[in-house]
């Protein structure tokens, strides 16, 4: 039964993994994509975009300035203080060689510092940017930018962290644990998700059905699981992530058979 129960998490992970994107950073959810005004479209042609590495961020900024022009700003942030989740750098302005010049001449290059900024995220796909230049300060609220639906479709080999709590017969609990091997089959036909989970030698599987929504480089599905043991529920997975060769998920599955509450993470590679 426990089995059973690690393997509905990593389905629900899965599952997670066929909408899209992942965390990159080491350090924390990757902060990395394009960022506009919440709500999306009110503020067209303002925006940043955010690069992690680590616990560092590099910031472009794109906006208008007084007579209308286009202009940016570029910022190398910090966790402040150092640890936290609260990025904050100095906000500098550039000047250089023009565009069109061959070859291009790097002593036209100069640089000013207008003020410094903050970026302090609030949930994975919103939070609130804090700048001053050349003492005028704006406070914006955003959310990350979408471009496309990531395509989640394949077959991936993967691996799972799972914690089952609040069951209804406390025997089926399972205290934080892995399992090194399950097989993750996913088909996706725009924003409709299927996703079938097996674990070699063992005769279990689990069904998830769902429709992909999409901030940025992070997907997210709400929807319902079955699986061969009779187990049926909801399920709610976040942070999903594709590339080339791999697939990462966070999940959190709620039986409405026995109660049991199934929380982890997923990561899976590309069968080829």
């Amino acid at each position: 039964m426990k089995l059973l129960r690690l393997a509905l998490a990593a389905l629900i992970l899965a599952w997670l993994s066929g909408t899209t994107a992942v965390s990159a950073s080491s350090y924390s959810t990757d902060q990395s994509d394009l960022w506009w005004a919440d709500p999306p479209g009110s503020e067209n042609g303002w925006g940043f975009q955010i690069v992690q590495r680590g616990s560092v961020i590099f910031l472009t900024m794109f906006v208008y300035g007084t007579a209308g022009t286009p202009t940016w700003y570029v910022a190398t942030m910090e966790p402040s203080p150092p640890g936290s989740l609260v990025w904050t750098g100095d906000l500098y302005t550039t000047t250089g060689s023009w565009f069109g010049a061959v070859p291009y001449n790097p002593a036209l290059f100069t640089f000013r510092k207008v003020g410094t900024i903050t970026w302090a995220p609030a949930t994975v796909t919103s939070g609130a940017l804090n700048y001053v230049v050349d003492g005028v300060a704006v406070t914006k609220n955003v959310v990350r930018q979408t471009l496309v639906l990531d395509d989640f479709s394949g077959t991936y080999l993967g691996a799972f962290h799972n914690t089952t709590t609040d069951c209804s017969n406390s025997a089926n609990n399972v205290p934080p644990s892995n399992d090194p091997s399950v097989t993750i089959s996913v088909t996706q036909s725009g924003q409709v998700i299927s996703i079938a989970l097996s674990h070699p030698g063992f005769a279990w599987s689990i069904t998830i059905s769902g429709t992909l929504t999409q901030d940025g480089q992070f997907g997210a599905v709400s929807g319902t699981y079955t699986s061969s043991a009779g187990e049926i529920g909801d399920a709610n997975v976040s942070v999903m992530n594709v590339q080339t060769n791999s697939l990462t998920a966070n999940f959190s599955l709620m039986s409405t058979n026995d109660g049991c509450q199934n929380v982890g993470y997923l990561s899976g590679m590309r069968a080829r």
